[in-house]
């Protein structure tokens, strides 16, 4: 598995690399590390560029030294030049780091090389939240999902990877409430809650019986919730609670470049403000 890590020395890139420990990636994973000079070139900026690239590949080479682990810098516009570069190294993933935050900070945007990964990558990209000290611990993934063939591939993405002993998947799936109060006005017995919450909860049930049974083959622990609310909100609420490590999506987006600019109103929501990892799967 190929991956291009974006690298600037700040504390939530340097987190990002610990944060690796939580993406399942295999042994054979093999790491591109790229830092971007912002400014005009000159002699210092890429020297310091240089040594930033060759610090964070030491640290991945320290913590994981079965991957192959490279480095690489550039000058411009990181995002433009971290995109430019994936045309040619063709990663699976792109990793990108972002401060950590809780649910009262509401922040609403990711920053503008995050964003602009985000919705024009042509792979999955994974924000990272990281900590660089934690205990080892199985990990907790929350899946966003609705049944659709986009949650269904992050699903599938999951049960490819190689995960420790007790990791956890947690497939959530959120009815719209107003959704089914409107329901409600035209079928009366649908406007009582629990009429409604057993409905939804069969519904979601149906729907993720299959990926469920794609975790259980790759080994991996799995449990279907179900939540009346709003995703965007629910889905982050959740994570929070149960403290997971990530937060796997899958965009409703296609080529058309409008689509992708707002690649789902939930998945960037999501991904601006979660309190841990959020990666969308292409």
């Amino acid at each position: 598995m190929r991956i291009l890590v974006g690298y600037n020395g700040s504390d939530p890139s340097l987190a990002a690399l610990y944060d690796l420990r939580h993406a399942g990636l295999p042994d054979d994973t093999e790491v591109m590390l790229m830092t971007v000079a912002e400014t005009w070139p000159s002699p210092e900026n890429e020297e310091k560029a240089k040594e930033t690239a060759s610090h964070g590949a030491a640290i991945i080479e320290s913590h994981y030294p079965n991957w192959s682990v490279s480095s690489r810098t550039a000058t411009g516009s990181p995002a433009r030049e971290i995109l430019a570069y994936a045309e040619e190294y063709d990663p699976h993933l792109i990793v990108v780091g972002e401060p950590r935050h809780g649910l009262s900070e509401r922040n609403i945007f990711i920053g503008t090389t995050s964003h602009t990964l985000l919705t024009e990558a042509q792979c999955s990209v994974r924000i990272a939240r990281g900590r660089s000290e934690e205990a080892p611990h199985p990990d907790k993934i929350i899946v966003g999902f609705d049944g659709s063939a986009a949650s269904a591939r992050a699903v599938k993405c999951i049960g490819k990877r190689s995960w420790s002993t007790g990791t956890c998947v947690r497939l959530l799936s959120v009815a719209d409430s107003t959704v089914l109060y409107s329901i409600g006005r035209f079928t009366p017995q649908m406007a009582d809650v629990s009429v409604q919450t057993k409905f939804a909860s069969q519904w979601a049930q149906s729907l993720a019986a299959s990926s469920k049974e794609g975790l259980s083959k790759a080994g991996i622990c799995s449990s279907i919730e179900l939540k009346l609310g709003h995703a965007k909100d629910v889905i982050i609420e959740e994570a929070e609670e149960w403290d997971a490590d990530t937060i796997f999506m899958g965009p409703h987006s296609s080529g058309n470049s409008f689509e992708r600019f707002l690649i789902g109103s939930v998945s960037a929501a999501v991904a601006a403000r979660a309190h841990c990892s959020v990666e969308v799967v292409r």
